[in-house]
């Protein structure tokens, strides 16, 4: 740091820095903690994201102590205060290493879901066993279990909803929430990440004068080819025959990496649609019908798989033959 640029430095720092803890206050937005320190890491740099990030994790420890020291329980407070703490101290360390990690962006994401991978799995190892917090956790999920059967089963349209649910005890609806959250955590992180390095992105470059990133320009190296294979054999594998212990893995990885070409396949239809010279509005149309594909049931999976097969498919048919490609992000 140049000592001249230091107290304004500083002051930077702590605007970003409260602007993130008070992003934190806002339960459903949490994640977008990042975005202060990913802006501050574009225009100070590493430096300033790791001063950052150390004072934004105290304040955000010290306010979790404070509302979990009213559970009288010493163990589920405990594990209340890690579990609180956990996301956060991910997201820190995930924005701290896109600016530490080498590569391109791409990597360095890639990278980041180790940092919440190394948080959860000490988390898991303490608490997976002990009976006091899986009883808690069932108690209520149980309780949530009885609020949807009830909500449901007055109302007609609910009816499908209804049988499914009835269907259930309390431990099998635990048991398959906890399957859907532990194949799909590191995912939520990696998105979660992206879009934040892309909205911090956008806003450093708008703040600049120049232009955000274009997914046009986006390509996903071959050496990430085999990877998405394996990833998803081994989610086969796990379907069919189950995989212990490292089974989650694949499903993560696998989607993650599903996403990544699912970006590529974007970039190529918006390429083509530059190519072709297709007007603003018919493209906010395909969007809009996209939207809608994706939230239909069974016909979004043309979307799901077809944009990610578009995208591993410009290995071998070269789409954007007119549009220069480069794996700078």
């Amino acid at each position: 740091m140049d000592l001249r640029a230091i107290p304004r430095e500083w002051t930077e720092i702590a605007i970003f820095t409260v602007a993130a803890f008070l992003l934190y206050q806002i339960s459903v937005l949490f994640f977008l903690i990042t975005v202060p320190l990913i802006v501050l890491g574009l225009k100070r740099g590493p430096e300033a994201v790791l001063y950052s990030g150390l004072i934004l994790l105290l304040a955000i420890l010290v306010q979790v102590f404070i509302r979990t020291r009213g559970v009288e329980d010493e163990v589920l407070r405990r594990f209340f205060f890690i579990l609180e703490a956990a996301y956060p101290i991910a997201l820190i360390l995930g924005a701290a290493l896109l600016f530490w990690g080498r590569g391109r962006i791409l990597y360095r994401l890639l990278s980041a879901t180790v940092a919440v991978l190394l948080v959860s799995l000490p988390i898991a190892g303490i608490y997976s066993g002990n009976q006091e917090v899986m009883e808690f956790l069932q108690q209520q999920f149980k309780l949530i279990l009885e609020s949807l059967q009830g909500g449901l089963g007055g109302n007609a349209a609910g009816a499908n909803g209804v049988e499914v649910l009835s269907a259930l005890d309390a431990e099998s609806f635990y048991t398959l929430i906890l399957e859907v959250f532990i194949r799909h955590y590191i995912f939520s992180f990696f998105l979660m990440l992206s879009a934040c390095w892309a909205l911090s992105y956008g806003i450093y470059s708008r703040s600049k004068g120049s232009r955000p990133y274009n997914l046009v320009h986006f390509t996903v190296p071959e050496n990430l080819l085999w990877p998405f294979i394996g990833a998803w054999f081994g989610v086969l594998l796990d379907v069919l025959v189950g995989v212990p212990v490292v089974g989650f893995l694949f499903w993560n990885y696998g989607m993650i990496l599903l996403s990544v070409y699912a970006m590529q396949g974007i970039g190529i239809l918006k390429s083509l649609f530059q190519q072709h010279g297709v007007s603003r509005l018919l493209q906010l149309l395909v969007v809009f019908s996209a939207i809608i594909i994706l939230l239909t049931p069974r016909l979004n999976l043309v979307l799901i798989v077809g944009v990610p097969l578009l995208g591993l498919s410009e290995y071998w048919i070269h789409y954007r033959a007119g549009h220069s490609t480069t794996e700078g992000s």
